[in-house]
Order: structure tokens, then sequence, then C-alpha cells
């Protein structure tokens, strides 16, 4: 019995917290408590809400904040957010869709008289609201773009105050969106563009250092959605390059863009990459140089912008992208071969966890000129071969498939166990491949 009363309150309560909405919420006299009997039963109930709420015994103190609510809001600067965490605390433990559905509706309205009641912390209520929509409503379109629009009306009335994740759920809404085919790729793109310059804006504004990583993740979700294809990047950019050239950020943030995506081949590339590198010859900007160098067949330059890049980089991981990017230089366009083994070596020391530089060396010694006098000499290389692509997938687990086929192709030009007995090499004997090679292996048949 105690039950169906709760629920009736709880939904009756929401009904009448909207009718206040809509007539005239607090006392009359718009004062803080009102006058007379209003102020003495303002205070007294004001009294028995906070007691309750203090201890969380919510379900006692809900009919005094109705009173205070409705009749005297402005009271305590408490009222709202207090209201709002009971009930997401009755949201949580109802069961019953329809009052469920009830409570929801009342959070709302007290998110909107909140804003009414306190206009300095709109944006604050906003991206609290949206969350609660995201969490409570029914996850369809529409609720989506209602989602943005107030996660968007959040991010104007709080600008560079703006937490680091709302920036986040706005793109990922906007993503949402998209993939559900209800907004299209050019609002999209408007909408990446609209919250990297607001981030640009808090970024510099703040010294808030999660807003930067909010950005990373805001460039890789849109760096992998379908819409942020070439086309239609060079299209919002290419129009923005003119005014923005001399901006840094503005140029770092278009070339990573354009490097995600794969559009190093562009126009826009090139006189971005130019650009950032006059403004700022850093170690990105010089690896953005080589790409464009190479896309130019250019590999000399290529390969002097990556040493450059080695140079200056500090990060290990990017240092050794940089390398085994040179050591492909010198082994597919140049057919340096040894330069090219130099390079995978360096690779594999800054990051020996990666199976990338052994890759790198398994084709290098598959490619290059054949060590040895004779047949059997020259397919000792295949042993040297298959220890590189076994070590690829044994530092880096995510090479097995890749090298898998390989191993077992290679194998299949390893010498014969006849030849090996008239050297008197047997099975496991330790062989050194000479010449540029230089390695140990072990004898295979």
């Amino acid at each position: 019995m105690k039950r169906v009363m709760y629920k009736l309150a709880a939904v009756v309560g929401g009904l009448f917290l909207s009718s206040a909405l809509f007539a005239q919420t607090g006392v009359a006299s718009d004062s803080k408590y009102g006058h007379g009997a209003d102020s003495i039963e303002c205070v007294r109930n004001l009294s028995l809400y906070q007691h309750h709420y203090k201890n969380r015994d919510y379900n006692s103190a809900i009919g005094h904040w109705r009173f205070v609510f409705n009749n005297c809001p402005k009271s305590s600067v408490n009222n709202i957010s207090r209201g709002i965490s009971m009930y997401q605390y009755f949201i949580a433990r109802e069961l019953d869709p329809s009052v469920k559905s009830a409570l929801v509706d009342t959070l709302m309205m007290i998110y909107k008289e909140g804003i009414q009641l306190l206009p300095q912390k709109k944006g604050e209520y906003m991206a609290a609201m949206a969350q609660d929509m995201q969490t409570y409503l029914e996850d369809s379109p529409e609720t989506k773009k209602k989602i943005l629009k107030t996660t968007e009306e959040s991010i104007i009335a709080e600008q560079e105050n703006t937490l680091p994740v709302t920036f986040v759920n706005y793109m990922k809404t906007s993503l949402d969106l998209n993939n559900a085919g209800t907004l299209t790729d050019e609002e999209l793109l408007d909408n990446y563009t609209k919250v990297s310059e607001w981030l640009d804006v808090a970024i510099t504004k703040t010294s808030h250092e999660d807003l930067a990583k909010a950005r990373d993740v805001i460039d890789n979700d849109f760096a992998q959605s379908l819409a942020a294809n070439c086309e239609n990047l060079i299209k919002i950019y290419s129009d923005k390059f003119e005014g923005n050239k001399n901006d840094l950020t503005f140029l770092k943030k278009l070339t990573h863009l354009l490097n995600r995506k794969d559009c190093t081949d562009t126009k826009l590339f090139e006189q971005a990459s130019e650009k950032q590198f006059e403004l700022d010859p850093s170690a990105q900007a010089a690896y953005n140089m080589a790409k464009l160098f190479l896309q130019k067949e250019n590999f000399l330059k290529a390969i002097e912008y990556l040493d450059n890049a080695i140079e200056q980089e500090t990060n290990p991981v990017k240092q050794a992208t940089y390398w085994c990017q040179k050591g492909d230089i010198l082994r597919s366009k140049l057919h340096k071969f040894a330069d090219a083994k130099k390079c995978a070596l360096e690779a594999a020391k800054l990051r020996p966890d990666w199976g990338e530089p052994y890759l790198l060396l398994a084709t290098i010694y598959a490619q290059g000129p054949s060590c040895g006098e004779d047949e059997f000499e020259k397919r000792q290389i295949y042993w040297v071969i298959v220890d590189k692509l076994t070590k690829a997938k044994q530092v880096d687990p995510e090479y097995a498939e890749r090298v898998n086929s390989s191993i077992n192709d290679y194998s299949k030009h390893f010498p014969s166990k006849e030849e090996g007995f008239f050297r008197d090499i047997t099975e496991g004997s330790i062989v050194t491949v000479g010449c540029w090679v230089n390695e140990n292996t072990r004898a295979r048949y």
C-alpha cells in the first residue's frame, strides 16, 4: 500500500510542479521566504527537507522540498541542485515505466526552472540536463537532437568554462546523428568546426589540461567518421586556409586531419605543410614536409626532412615511426638496402615491442642483393628472413596474422637437408650469413 501511495505522490507531485511552473513560482512578493504565515510555513518546510536530505531520507524530504520549491524557491541556492539529486535517486530506483516517465518529466522541469531562478548557472544546468536526457530518455534521433541543442546552448553559455566532457559529448552526439542519417555530412563538418573553435578559445583562455585531451578525442572520433573524407575536408578547409594561414594552431589541426585521412597528396596539404614549417620548423612540421616530398617523388628531400624530424623528436614512438619510414624509402625507392637496414635497427632499439621494424628487416633481406658463392649459401638468407618475421609476431602479437603466411612461403625456399649434409651443417647449427646482412641464424631444412 505504501508503495502505491509513493507512486501516486510522485506523479501528482510532478504534475503540481508543472502547473506551478506555468503560473508563478515562489511567493507572490518575489521575496526569499514570503510574508506572514507563508513565511513561517516556508521556513518550517525548508528546515524539515534540509534535515531529511542531509540524512539521505529522500522519501521524507521530498514533500517538504516540493512545498519550498513551489512557494519559496529562492529560500536557498541549493534547492535546485538538491531537487535534481533526489529525483535522480527516485528515477534510478523506479521500476514502473509510467511513474519513471513522470519523474523524468519533473526532473526536466526542475532544470528549466533552475535556469530561470539562477541564470548564472544556465550553462552548468544545461550540460547536466543533456547528460540526464542521454541517461533517462528513449534513445532516438529526436532525443539526440534535443541533447545536441541543449549541449550547444550550454557551451555558448559557459564559453571557456565549459567542462571538457561537454565538448566531447557535443561531438559524439553529432556523430551519432550523422551515423543515423539525421545529420548531413555538411552539418557534421560544421559542428566539428564549431566545437574546434570553441575548444581553441577555451584552451587559450584557461589552463585546464584536460581540454587538450578532449580535443584529441574529438579529432580522433571525427577522423574516423565516414564524413571526414578528403573531398569534404578540402571543401571546408580550402576556404578557411587563406584567412588562417598564419595561425599555427589552425595549421597543426589541419595537417593532422589531412594526415589522419591520408589526404597528403592534395594541394591543401602542400600549402598547409609548407606554411606550418615556415612558422614552426618542428619535428611534426618536418615530418609533414617529408610526406609532401615523398608524394612529389623527391625522395632525397623526403629523407632530408625525415632526418630533421628524427633529430628534433623526443617521443620514441614517433621517432621509431620516422626511422621506419626512412628505411622504407631507402629500400623501395633508392634501393640502398644496407642503409635501410640501419634505419630498421634504430627503430627496433627505440621501440622493441613493435613488430614493424622486424617486418621491414625481413622485406629488406628478401629484396636486397644476395649473399653467398653458390645456391646453398644464397638460400641461407631465407633463414634470416623467417627469423625476423618470427620476431615480429613474438614482440607484437598483432603482427601474427600478417606474417604467418609469409613465414610459410619463405620456409619453402630453405636449403635441402642433402645440401647441408655435404657441407657438414646439421639441423640447428649456428650459421653466419655474411656480406651486408651479417646475421647469425640457425640452420633449418
